[in-house]
């Protein structure tokens, strides 16, 4: 008798999907090889595109977050998003400069932003540009989307950290946050072990875009992010249920499941 065995280093990778989405009643998972190159945003951008091709279907409205990774994601998305004319919305303010450096969407595609930044100076100003209908009216399309890819960032990143390297908070900010228990961040909001957002945070209420509550309405919200420094963000965000899809790599997942255990 001769036996065929094919080992796969994608074997693994996909016994690790299934137990995410078993643990965490996910309805996508979708777990990368560790691997050194390409960069891992770039990676996961690929990986979200092709989850976020199997869900999405002609004309419906994507909801984008703050982020590197889900830029990626755009990035490698965007031939699908021309072919089967998908509309795109911003889930929060801060995405601009991201969207102009994509340069690849069809000059009809449809995309709507929010016209400010992710954060402004103070809770007075944020209420009174949720008042115009330039911001108004794209955080209620936002909150109509028929799916949603979000980024999550790590307290642990430190001076990594997306949302601190673009200056919308300060290093005393996030050590001040992480005293107070956050873990990380999604779209700004910063959530503790139990995936709570922590309480009393001015930032919380100088934020434009859609809330939390209000994100977790989508019927499907695909949270893209990598590296072991990110595995207890990233396992807030699922225990919280603030994400109901999952594409990282495999060497994060472990720490995850590993936290879950």
């Amino acid at each position: 008798m001769i036996r065929v065995q094919i080992n796969s280093r994608y074997e693994g990778c996909l016994a690790l999907e299934t137990e995410l989405q078993q643990r965490f009643g996910l309805k996508i998972a979708r777990v990368l090889p560790a691997l050194n190159t390409p960069p891992m945003n770039t990676r996961l951008g690929i990986g979200a595109a092709q989850s976020l091709m199997g869900v999405l279907e002609p004309g419906q409205l994507l909801a984008v977050g703050f982020g590197e990774a889900t830029m990626s994601c755009l990035q490698h998305l965007s031939g699908f998003i021309g072919s089967q004319q998908v509309r795109l919305v911003t889930l929060s303010g801060g995405v601009g400069p991201y969207m102009t450096g994509i340069g690849q969407l069809d000059a009809a595609c449809s995309v709507s932003m929010i016209p400010a930044p992710l954060r402004v100076s103070s809770a007075d100003v944020a209420e009174i540009l949720r008042r115009e209908a330039s911001v108004r009216d794209v955080i209620l399309a936002a909150t109509a989307a028929d799916a949603a890819v979000v980024g999550i960032g790590a307290i642990d990143q430190r001076r990594d950290a997306t949302i601190l390297r673009s200056g919308y908070i300060s290093e005393g900010e996030q050590l001040m946050y992480a005293r107070k228990g956050a873990v990380g961040d999604i779209l700004g909001y910063f959530l503790q072990a139990d995936g709570k957002p922590v309480e009393g945070l001015e930032i919380h209420r100088e934020l434009l875009g859609v809330t939390l509550d209000e994100l977790a309405q989508l019927p499907t919200i695909v949270g893209v992010a990598g590296g072991e420094e990110k595995a207890q963000a990233i396992y807030a965000a699922l225990i919280g249920k603030r994400i109901n899809g999952l594409v990282t790599e495999e060497t994060t997942a472990r720490a995850v499941l590993t936290l879950a255990s």
